[in-house]
C-alpha cells in the first residue's frame, strides 16, 4: 500500500488520537493534577509520548497526520498511553493500514461468530456469510438450494467468471458494479491483503469485464441492488439484497436477500447479452 495514498486516513488518525487525548484527566494517568495552567484539556502531546516511551517529535508527526509507516508495536504503546477500548483500538489500527496485522480480539470473533448466527437462522429468503474479498463462509438453506456452490467459493469469481450453467444472472451490469465497488471499499479498509491481492490477480486476469471495472477506480455503485436470475426451467427469481457488516472488525459481512415479486421480464438475461 502506497503510503501517501491514503492521505485522508492519516489525517483522521491523526484527529481521533488528539480527541482521546484530550478526553483523559491527568490524574488518571499517574501524572500531577496540579501543575501549570493548561491552555486545553486532557493531556499533552508529550504526556501520551513519555508514557508511550516514544518522542514528542515523532507521536507529534502522527498526529499531524504525516504519510508514515506506523509499527504496530508504537500502535499498541499509543493504545495503552490513551487507555484505548479494543474496539477504539481496532479502529486505531484501521486507520494506520494495519488491521490486518493485529490478532483478531475476543470481541472481533464475537462479531463474526454472530454475522453466522444471523445467516444460518434468515429464513425470508438466501443469505450468505462473506469475507471482505467476498469468499462465501456460510450460507442459510436457501442460499444453499439457490446457488449450490461449495464453501469457499468467492462470490466475485462466480459472477464474472465461473458462468454457471444452473443460474442465469438479471440485469448483470448493475450487479457487476455493484460488486467490484464493493470490494473496492472493502480492499481500502483492509489495505494489501494476501487474500485480496489474490483474487483481484485472477478476475484481472480471467475477466475483461472485471479489469475495465476494477481499472476505472469504481466505488460509488449501491452494494444493495435489486437481483434477478433464470433457472434452467426458464423460472425467474428476483431479490433485494442487504449488506451488513460486523462492527468491530469487518472480518465478516452478510448478504441478505428478500424475495421481490416476479416482475423482471424487462431485465436483459446475461447469457442474452453475451
Amino acid at each position: 500500500m502506497s503510503l501517501v495514498a491514503y492521505p485522508i486516513r492519516h489525517e483522521e488518525l491523526g484527529k481521533f488520537l488528539v480527541s482521546r487525548r484530550t478526553r483523559l484527566r491527568p490524574e488518571s494517568c499517574g501524572l500531577p493534577s496540579m501543575r501549570s495552567r493548561r491552555r486545553t484539556p486532557g493531556l499533552r502531546r508529550e504526556d501520551v509520548s513519555s508514557i508511550a516511551g516514544i518522542s514528542t517529535a515523532y507521536y507529534t508527526w502522527i498526529e499531524q497526520g504525516r504519510p508514515f509507516d506506523i509499527s504496530i508495536d508504537v500502535l499498541y504503546a499509543i493504545a495503552g498511553a490513551l487507555q484505548l477500548s479494543d474496539i477504539e483500538t481496532s479502529y486505531m489500527f484501521v486507520l494506520a493500514g494495519k488491521a490486518e496485522q493485529r490478532p483478531k480480539s475476543p470481541e472481533a470473533a464475537y462479531a463474526g461468530e454472530g454475522i453466522m448466527e444471523v445467516v444460518s437462522h434468515f429464513e425470508r429468503g438466501p443469505a450468505l456469510a462473506l469475507t471482505p474479498w467476498l469468499d462465501v463462509v456460510g450460507g442459510n438453506a436457501a442460499a444453499n438450494e439457490l446457488f449450490e456452490f461449495p464453501r469457499g467459493t468467492n462470490l466475485a469469481w462466480w459472477f464474472f467468471c465461473a458462468n454457471d450453467p444452473r443460474l442465469k444472472v438479471c440485469n448483470a451490469t448493475d450487479i457487476a458494479e455493484s460488486l467490484v465497488a464493493l470490494l473496492r471499499r472493502n480492499r481500502a479498509r483492509s489495505g494489501d491483503s494476501a487474500p485480496f491481492a489474490g483474487i483481484i490477480e485472477r478476475l484481472r486476469a480471467e475477466s475483461h469485464e472485471f479489469a475495465l471495472l476494477w481499472d476505472g477506480y469504481l466505488v460509488d455503485s449501491s452494494p444493495m441492488v435489486d437481483v434477478a436470475f433464470e433457472r434452467p426451467d426458464r423460472s425467474r427469481v428476483a431479490y433485494r439484497t442487504t449488506l451488513l457488516c460486523d462492527p468491530v472488525a469487518s472480518s465478516r459481512f452478510a448478504l441478505f436477500m428478500t424475495p421481490l415479486p416476479a416482475t423482471v421480464a424487462a431485465l436483459d438475461l446475461r447469457a442474452a447479452a453475451s
